[in-house]
């Protein structure tokens, strides 16, 4: 088995509260993570994500399951033996220590040679781009530098699997997007396996080779973001991970093709063949989940491909690099993202829409 392959197995935790209840935070958790791949946890608050990332650092232990590092069951070790590093939210730094210093704090733990420690230490911060840095304390930081020296302590013990805890979440928008950036591109080009937990979707999509969606205490979908983004399991995982219109549909016939299941569907009166998840069945009820990028949209029906459908513009925002319609269409309502900013279709017009078949996807009701 490689080296930095991590298994969890069935592994549940459940807390007894002041009022004697047993909750479960994580349950059944079932994952695989083969070595360098960067897997996220993802979802909202209470879903499990953080107390998983704790069982595996060994914050917290199982109730029951198998965590595998290797092979080797660590469910129960304390962290120091685990061979694992967690880069934290609040950057957990040594306040009284530079940043030499707090890049070296863990290579001493484990008994380098000062000259092993300064030439690691000076290959971190070149690495993080904190050259010229080494003799700061962390309040002489910005938060992006205190979380880059946060990242290179981290990374300097040559952990098999390194741990994030929303290592972003207190920075701005603007310095976040370019973090993880540097993070991702560290991640590669150490081949480090990494677990990162984060509620932000755009954040999981840019950063993973696998997304783990969690709601409950329970994985509800793993996959690479363009299959969770594009064949979501349920309702829930579609409208997490960006935003989805939901329209009542019914299924007329199922058709099995060469780029897989295919739906017959009757939507707003006209007929149309759509992927489909599995286990569907004829004559019922579904619903079908459209993109806002993927609708199109126009004053004029001959602009678009057929079948193509009757709206009212409801609202209109204006974003700059795009425009937002919201549609009133029959019974259902739809939110549509239109990158053609030059026009701007006004509140109350009458418009038509459609969309790509193979951007759209019918799930079970």
């Amino acid at each position: 088995m490689p080296v930095g392959t991590l298994v969890l197995e069935d592994v549940t935790k459940s807390f007894i509260t002041p009022e004697k209840r047993t909750v479960t935070a994580v349950d059944k958790a079932n994952l695989r993570i083969e070595q360098g791949q960067f897997v996220t946890l993802l979802g909202p608050s209470g879903c499990g994500k953080t107390t998983t990332l704790r069982m595996i650092a060994g914050f917290e232990f199982p109730t029951n399951g198998r965590i595998l590092l290797d092979g080797r069951d660590i469910a129960n070790m304390p962290p120091n033996k685990r061979e694992m590093a967690m880069v934290f939210q609040s950057y957990a730094l040594f306040p009284h220590l530079s940043v030499f210093d707090n890049i070296a704090y863990g290579l001493q733990l484990q008994n380098k040679s000062g000259a092993e420690i300064k030439r690691i230490v000076g290959e971190m911060t070149s690495l993080v781009n904190l050259g010229g840095l080494e003799r700061r304390r962390p309040a002489e930081l910005s938060g992006g530098q205190q979380q880059r020296v946060a990242l290179a302590r981290a990374i300097a013990i040559r952990p098999k699997v390194l741990l994030f805890d929303e290592p972003l979440s207190n920075l701005d928008a603007k310095l976040r997007v370019g973090l993880r950036t540097e993070i991702r591109r560290l991640q590669k080009k150490l081949g480090i396996s990494s677990v990162y937990v984060t509620h932000d979707q755009s954040e999981a999509m840019s950063l993973s080779d696998l997304i783990v969606v969690m709601n409950a205490g329970k994985i509800e979908q793993i996959g690479k973001p363009h299959e969770i983004y594009l064949r979501p399991t349920n309702k829930f995982v579609a409208d997490f991970i960006g935003r989805a219109n939901f329209v009542a549909v019914n299924v007329l016939a199922l058709h099995n093709t060469p780029k897989g299941e295919r739906a017959e569907i009757e939507l707003l009166g006209q007929r149309m063949l759509v992927p489909a998840q599995a286990g569907l069945q004829a004559n019922r009820a579904a619903t079908l989940v459209i993109r806002p990028e993927s609708i199109l949209i126009s004053e004029q029906a001959a602009d678009l491909p057929t079948p193509h459908f009757a709206a009212q513009v409801r609202t209109t925002t204006y974003y700059g690099v795009n425009v937002e319609y919201d549609l009133g269409t029959g019974n259902t309502e739809l939110n549509v993202v239109d990158n053609d900013s030059s026009r701007i279709l006004p509140e109350g017009s009458n418009v038509f829409w459609s969309f790509a078949a193979d951007r759209a996807y019918v799930l079970n009701e």
